[in-house]
């Protein structure tokens, strides 16, 4: 059985026109880190606010940091 770790990962969502620059921090459980960046990415994609089913701007990861339960 794989065990899943948990990660807080903390990033931004960043596009020029127009002029969007937000922060965000999301826990999420994954194998391990690349899994859990995957698994936000995702989730951003689906979740947050779009225009026609795209994502306004791009997915910036700035930090991923593994926590312990």
């Amino acid at each position: 059985m794989i065990k899943e770790l948990f990660f807080k990962i903390r990033g931004r969502i960043k596009n020029e026109d127009p002029k969007i620059d937000e922060e965000f921090n999301v826990f999420m459980k994954g194998i391990d880190d690349r899994h859990a960046v995957l698994n936000v990415k995702e989730y951003l994609r689906t979740h947050a606010p779009s225009v026609n089913g795209k994502l306004l701007g791009r997915i910036i990861i700035e930090g991923v940091e593994e926590k312990k339960v």
